[in-house]
């Protein structure tokens, strides 16, 4: 057995792990009786896992934009099968976990790297643009607001204009006196994929809304944008394993700025958890079921 894939081994356990851990720790295998509609719980759950098969595919489309042709069981596996990884503490293999996969069929792990980091903050860019076209019509207190505006208008910098990255780069180097690999990207090689990643995050915002509509019937249909930007300032802070409390914190924030009852607010954000790990729980064990096409091609 080749390092990567004890590597890879290691990350596969370590994530069940810390998934378990997290969910006793934070008490989201807790939670007090409620009435949910069954038909719109169940097509959100199917739409949930429709979003993560599609993931696989925009995994798939950003490498090919550079260069490496691998086949749609190669993707859901090597998407899949670290799909746990955020909630280890520092997030690499976020980045790292599919990308090493991949590396396996002889490609460069740094370039898959690169392109596993690309197709993330172009994710993250999106995500925030979604949420932040509704914000305006949202009760929520303007510094959020300015701090979705920001965050999207600085990742849009960082990522697409070449003389605004390399000057933020070097910035950052000058200040923490340590040099940071974020790749630039140019709109033409971010069109491909970005396509599949609307799709998902459609699809994620539109399965949201109906778990919402299931355990509150007067849902607003603002609501599904509360989705995207929680789950991007997840991602953000790097320092807290899932995004575990940061995700939950926001969405009650933006679900009571509906008028939605702080306490259904909360309840609403612990289910999401759940409802979103059945979709973590469906890519993973559709990756193991891969598994063995992925080894012969």
């Amino acid at each position: 057995m080749n390092t990567i894939k004890i590597i890879i081994r290691i990350l596969l356990y370590a994530s069940i792990v810390f998934i378990v851990y997290y969910l006793y720790k934070f008490d989201f295998l807790i939670f007090k009786e409620i009435n949910i509609h069954i038909f719109l719980a169940t097509t959100s759950v199917l739409l949930l896992w429709l979003g993560f098969f599609v993931s696989t595919l925009s995994w798939r489309k950003a490498l090919k934009v550079h260069g490496l042709q691998i086949s749609v069981p190669q993707a859901v596996y090597s998407h899949g099968i670290s799909v746990f990884a955020k909630y280890i503490p520092g997030k690499i293999w976020v980045i790292l976990g599919r990308a090493s996969i991949v590396s396996e069929n002889g490609f460069s792990l740094s370039f898959t790297s690169t392109i596993s980091l690309k197709e993330q903050l172009v994710y993250l860019f999106l995500g925030l643009l979604i949420s932040l076209m509704v914000l305006p019509f949202v009760p929520v207190h303007i510094l959020f607001t300015l701090m979705v505006f920001f965050t999207a208008v600085g990742l849009y910098l960082l990522l697409f204009v070449e003389s605004i990255h390399r000057y933020i780069l070097s910035a950052l180097f000058k200040l923490v006196k340590k040099k940071f690999e974020v790749p630039f990207i140019t709109v033409k090689d971010a069109i491909p994929f970005a396509k599949w990643i609307l799709f998902y995050w459609s699809i994620w915002s539109i399965a949201f809304y109906l778990l919402t509509k299931s355990v509150i019937p007067e849902t607003p249909i603002l609501a599904a944008f509360s989705f995207p930007v929680s789950v991007c300032y997840g991602l953000l802070a790097v320092i807290v394993p899932g995004g575990v409390g940061v995700r939950e914190g926001i969405l009650v924030l933006f679900l009571s700025s509906l008028g939605i009852d702080p306490a259904q607010a909360v309840t609403l954000s612990i289910i999401q958890r759940l409802w979103f790990i059945t979709g973590e729980i469906f890519i993973f064990s559709l990756a193991l079921l891969n598994r063995k096409r992925n080894v012969q091609n």
